[in-house]
């Protein structure tokens, strides 16, 4: 005998309904746990903060490599708590690199402070005979 159409629409809806309970439990035991995760994750962060902190500050008198033999905790890690802390004290502080406009005098050149189109016919040729011979030179 074949299921009428209201008997195979509320099967549909039963199925359907218990497959979305499930995906919204999924769902929802996803979200909690990636919000720990990301809280733990924070308070990590901030225990290398400190750990690189202390690391620094104690720096004259116990170095990464005491320090791991007498607290048995690798000397990798303790290194990478201390530079991250060293990075970050610094983030902001680079100088910004130069560019490279300068001949090998150490002076601006000419063509290097004017636009390409300001050259003439006659100083392009030498200024290539000039670059030329400060490749061979290198």
């Amino acid at each position: 005998m074949v299921t009428s159409e209201n008997e195979i629409t509320r099967r549909i809806e039963e199925r359907d309904s218990e497959r979305s309970v499930r995906r919204a439990q999924a769902a929802t035991v996803v979200g909690q746990l990636a919000r720990r995760r990301a809280e733990l994750a924070g308070q990590v962060a901030e225990l290398e903060r400190e750990l690189g902190t202390v690391l620094t500050e104690a720096g004259d008198v116990i170095d990464a490599a005491e320090l791991a033999q007498v607290t048995d905790i690798p000397v990798a890690d303790l290194t990478r708590w201390l530079e991250d802390a060293t990075r970050s004290s610094r983030s902001g502080k680079r100088a910004r690199p130069r560019a490279k406009t300068h001949g090998a005098s150490g002076h601006r050149s000419k063509a290097a402070t004017e636009p390409p189109a300001a050259r003439t016919a006659a100083q392009a040729p030498a200024e290539s005979a000039e670059a030329a011979a400060g490749a061979a030179h290198s």
